[in-house]
């Protein structure tokens, strides 16, 4: 690096001082410190003390930012060649404009974004609460963010923000960690188990994340570019600390169970010969209620029984938890690092019920060790972030992460045969049991779990995410930075079933085995200048300029191989052997300028604009253009502004924006397919016709929004709030459109930019300390949120219909629609529900035309999540409560179960209430063509979602152990507290893999019951 001037170094200085906690004295690590109007800044180290140098000679405000204080700025003057002191008290807050956000220009202060961006302190979260991944980590965290977790060990989890937008393309947010864009859905189609999958931001390890900031939508989102549209989310990993190097060593152990309610099956017992004889248990036939309503047969009793209330023949157990990580941060002010390692276990709940354990027993037959634990994940975790000084005018920061992960999935959701639910819904069938005095017990549909599990379905990951950011100051107002990134996922699939072991499936049960290997490549570029200046003692400027470029590859190669012989565990081995590729590649490149003034640092305008090219563009359309534009005003700092003592700041904020969605990788590309065809006694003649027509003039789905909002803090900073509206269109709505046959190609349909969706709502967050002192505090946080979404117009294409799911203008997008249940009478008073042609006779009233039902998400979400600290916050009990309402869920579970396994109480049970009664005689009546009416029921309810116990032990009883630091944590995960009108398993019992999900014959999420030791040296 070159030297700096001598006549430059006369005229500046440096300043130093310590940082502390006002209440408690004790030193601040990590808190921001800056000199106001330029670009000179650091951190403090474990002993709370900074040094700024290359500071210019004068008068000069410095200001101290950190997450949880209440903002600073001093003014000191500084004397050339020498160094100034200045040291800083800072007040303990859970004011929401202090702190810093990270956007795509940089670091900024909160005060000065025009948007809400929601911050998560992971780091606080993780070491407090009941955290396994990433999905607990996000869920119920945020206003306007929906997270659909998983529902067994390893599974996916759905994010949506501020609603869906898009019919045709992902409605998924963006991920972005250290400054480097990654994977964080699928990537594509994993082997098949049902409606569970796999989404790679459960990779990413929770214990290694400082903070999670959450950027909602279009008009926070802008400079993000193409793709951001549906929001972003930030993560920052922790970093180094200058200082005395610490270490930090934890373990945890748990255990994972079902506690879930399962519906009991049913069977009418006939009176008469058919009713079957302890010694003939294979012709079964029962008595249904419409059957004795129409004196077909008579009940002669009804036996109702649940498998899973059977310790005999549950498929489920006690699944054990456990993970061990060390962490090391420290470092000098020129080199600081963080360092991490970590290796995690969990197996799920499922298991071999013991009447399987018996069988296998009598007949020497030994499970596998997938068939033993056929859910479960390994997880082993390495980090390294470094941070260092190359001198007072340039630093560099470099960050690797790796991931090895290993997930067992069961054939749990899966519809068909193999499917373990499918087979505990629908007993009873062909696999009765018995209990030791002979009394007949409903066993498993088809196929009992065992066999379920010898089907074993196995995904490996090896993935690197690593970036290198540096930033150079040449002068105090001028600064630049770079970062280059890279996303590496190695993803292995395999399921094998052997010879004769499969439930019967087609061909199935000769074997098969599936091999399926994917890379996953994400390049980043992202550089930019800034300028600071102040224009005036009262105008700030600072403008930013910059370049993005992202590419993502997709290259998968996959294997089959059918009908293995004995023994055999290979593809090459089968009988049928069957290979596929597909690959992509898409690329983005685009430049951005932002100019923000500050006005007596209250008032804080922000304009930019972006613009893009992407490689999934038509050939026609070439470049898009987002613009950006925010205001910021700290109107209680305003002289008119009155004097009101409970009021300590009051900010109102506007933003509006625009970002997108890129269409699929080839939707704008022709494609041919070979023919041949005759031509008079010439015989065959090749040729080409359009498989897929392209769209040249292709361009990105465009979202605009409008945000304001205004927020505060009250009574000391120890009430704050935040209230948000935004209302966001989505145009150029990507929609099939039928193609004219008259066109003479073989295309029958293309995308075209055609539709528009609309998404509105309210946001709200409060926090509240409501009690504070040295024995006892309280704490209350809330938020809310509130979408509305609408499907504005589809571009003259007509309504897009499925069977219970309608795409309509005017509705929501993804409705849930059908013929309504319209009531039922009773006209016999024989007490059960029948349907007759004769309208006289009928007793179940059905609608004629179907109906929108309600929507499939949420728009209604408010959390409340309540804190205690005992003995000088020693001792800290959490709880959270999770409200979702105004939606509807599709019970599909409970729909066949009436309509083709038979073992419904509506269709059985003659004390069953009418309602049950009249929906199963409907749906067996009309069938699909009812559209699941009367099994379309109101989604709402309140969960416990998690609550927690923590202990900070004393320095003495550290010591004891030559620890500097101990915290225990006892934490539960979905205890099963759950109130609902919803009569399926669970309101949040389905997958994650559409947009509409519903409960169909999937199991519903488990509770983690761990326990955390951490201690600190």
């Amino acid at each position: 690096m070159a030297p700096v001037p001598g006549s430059l170094q006369a005229q500046q200085g440096a300043v130093t001082g310590r940082i502390i906690d006002a209440s408690t004295m004790q030193p601040l690590a990590s808190v921001q410190v800056s000199v106001v109007g330029s670009n000179i800044g650091g951190v403090t180290n474990r002993e709370g003390v900074y040094s700024l140098r290359g500071v210019t000679a004068g008068d000069v405000s410095i200001r101290v930012i950190s997450l949880g204080y209440g903002e600073q700025t001093q003014r000191i003057s500084v004397v050339a060649g020498q160094t100034a002191t200045l040291d800083f008290a800072l007040t303990p807050s859970a004011i929401l404009l202090s702190g810093v956000v990270v956007t795509a220009t940089g670091e900024q202060r909160r005060i000065e974004v025009g948007n809400s961006v929601a911050l998560i302190n992971a780091s606080q979260i993780v070491e407090t609460g009941a955290v396994s991944n990433m999905a607990d980590l996000l869920t119920a965290r945020t206003a306007g963010v929906l997270v659909v977790p998983g529902t067994q060990t390893g599974a996916g989890t759905r994010i949506r923000i501020r609603g869906n937008s898009s019919l045709s393309l992902t409605n998924n947010p963006i991920y972005v960690i250290d400054g480097v864009r990654v994977e964080g859905t699928t990537g594509s189609s994993s082997v098949s188990v049902g409606g569970t999958t796999v989404t790679r931001v459960q990779d990413i390890n929770p214990e290694e994340i400082e903070s999670i900031e959450v950027v909602r939508g279009p008009s926070a989102a802008t400079l993000y570019g193409t793709d951001a549209a549906n929001g972003v989310i930030v993560i920052r990993t922790k970093r180094g600390i200058a200082g005395q190097t610490q270490w930090t060593w934890y373990t945890e152990h748990g255990g994972v169970t079902d506690r879930n309610k399962y519906p009991d099956a049913y069977w009418g017992w006939r009176t008469g010969p058919t009713a079957g004889t302890t010694s003939s248990r294979t012709n079964f036939v029962q008595c249904i209620l419409t059957q004795v309503a129409a004196g077909v047969c008579q009940q002669d009793s009804v036996t109702v029984y649940n498998l899973h209330n059977d310790p005999e023949a549950t498929p489920f157990g006690t699944g054990y938890r456990q993970q061990q990580g060390l962490q090391v941060r420290g470092g000098s002010e020129t080199v600081r690092y963080f360092l991490h390692g970590e290796y995690e276990s969990e197996d799920g709940v499922h298991k071999v019920p013991e009447f399987d354990r018996r069988w296998l027993a009598r007949n020497a037959i030994t499970l596998r060790p997938e068939e033993e634990k056929p859910n479960g994940l390994t997880r082993t975790t390495a980090r390294s972030n470094i941070d260092i000084m190359l001198g007072p005018k340039a630093d560099l920061a470099v960050s690797a992460g790796f991931i090895q992960m290993g997930i067992r999935l069961p054939r749990s959701d899966d519809s068909g045969v193999p499917g373990l639910a499918t087979n505990t819904y629908g007993g009873p069938g062909y696999r009765y049991m018995f209990n030791a005095q002979g009394d007949t017990l409903f066993g498993y549909r088809t196929v009992t779990p065992r066999e379920t599990y010898r089907t074993s379905t196995r995904q490996d990951i090896n993935r690197f995410v690593g970036s290198t950011t540096a930033n150079w100051r040449p002068m105090d107002w001028l600064s630049g930075r770079a970062t280059f990134g890279m996303d590496f996922v190695s993803r292995k699939e395999t399921q094998i079933c052997r010879f004769l072991e499969c439930p019967v499936s087609g061909t199935d049960h000769l074997g098969f085995k599936r091999d399926n290997r994917t890379n996953m490549f994400g390049h980043t570029v992202d550089a930019a200048l800034t300028a600071t200046r102040d224009v005036s003692s009262e105008i700030a400027t600072r403008t930013t300029v910059g370049v993005q470029f992202n590419r993502n590859t997709f290259d998968r190669n996959g294997a089959l191989g059918r009908e293995l012989p004995p023994g055999a565990t290979t593809i090459t081995a089968g009988a049928i052997q069957t290979a596929d590729e597909s690959n992509s590649e898409t690329r983005t490149i685009g430049g951005f300028i932002e100019q923000h003034v500050a006005f007596r640092d209250r008032l804080f305008l922000t304009g930019a604009v972006r613009s893009d090219r992407n490689s999934a563009f038509g050939a026609d359309f070439s470049t898009v253009f987002y613009p950006k534009f925010s205001a910021s005003w700290v109107v209680s700092d305003e002289d008119f502004f009155p004097a009101w003592s409970w009021v300590d700041q009051l900010r109102l904020r506007t933003a509006y924006g625009a970002s997108g969605v890129q269409p699929s990788t080839t939707a704008a590309v022709e494609f041919y397919s070979p023919i041949t065809h005759a031509i008079g006694e010439s015989g065959d003649v090749p040729g080409l016709v359009y498989s897929t027509l392209g769209n040249r003039d292709l361009k990105p789905e465009r979202s605009a929004e409008i945000e304001a909002g205004v927020d505060g803090s009250f009574f000391g900073n120890r009430l704050s709030t935040e209230v948000t509206y935004y209302s966001k269109r989505s145009t150029d709505a990507l929609i099939s459109r039928i193609l004219p046959p008259s066109i003479g190609t073989g295309a029958t349909a293309r995308f075209e930019n055609l539709g528009e969706v609309r998404n509105w709502g309210w946001e709200a967050l409060i926090t509240a300390q409501l009690l504070q002192g040295p024995s006892f505090g309280w704490d209350v946080a809330l938020n809310g949120s509130f979408n509305q979404n609408e499907l504005v117009n589809l571009g003259g294409v007509p309504p897009i219909v499925s069977a219970t799911q309608q795409n309509r203008e005017g509705y929501p997008l993804f409705g849930w629609w059908g013929r309504r249940l319209l009531g039922w009478d009773d006209k016999d008073g024989n007490g059960i529900i029948s349907y007759s042609a004769n309208p006289d006779l009928n007793e179940v009233f059905v609608g004629t035309e179907p109906e929108f039902l309600g929507p499939s998400l949420p728009p209604r979400e408010v959390v409340l999540t309540s804190g205690f600290d005992f003995f000088n916050q020693r001792v800290r009990l959490s709880a959270q409560m999770d409200y979702k309402g105004g939606h509807h869920l599709y019970n599909n579970t409970e729909r066949i179960r009436c309509q083709s396994r038979g073992n419904c109480r509506g269709l059985i049970d003659p004390t069953a209430p009418f309602f049950e009664q009249a929906r199963t005689v409907a749906v067996r009546q009309f069938g699909t063509a009812i559209g699941g009416g009367g099994f379309m029921e109101k989604g709402d309810f309140i969960r416990l979602r998690e609550v927690s116990l923590s202990f900070r032990g004393p320095d003495a009883w550290a010591s004891r152990v030559g620890a500097r630091s101990m915290r225990a944590v006892v934490s539960a995960r979905n205890l099963g507290i759950l109130w609902t009108e919803y009569s399926g398993v669970d309101p949040e019992a389905f997958g994650t893999t559409v947009n509409a999900p519903s409960e169909f014959q999937a199991f519903a999420p488990p509770t983690f019951i761990t326990f955390r030791l951490q201690l600190g040296f």
